[in-house]
């Protein structure tokens, strides 16, 4: 029962993610320094893993095919 709540969850929690992360893409045009693209680049890569992570496990994928998913996007 738990892994069906996690499956009928993590659809909406991706939706969020996203979101979220095109908002923050929106404010990189108008980060006023440096220091605060930066530190928008680097919210947007963690909800980018975070996203990642979520997709593989409601697709139920292994450390090895996360492995080779991770090394075929590079």
């Amino acid at each position: 029962m738990e892994a069906e709540a996690s499956v009928t969850t993590a659809p909406a929690k991706i939706i969020e993610l996203v979101e979220k992360m095109l908002a923050l893409h929106k404010q990189l045009p108008e980060a006023a320094t440096p220091h605060e693209k930066t530190a928008l680049e680097r919210q947007i890569e963690a909800m980018d893993g975070q996203i990642d992570a979520l997709v593989y496990e409601l697709y139920g994928l292994t450390v090895e095919e996360i492995a080779i998913v991770e090394a075929m996007g590079k």
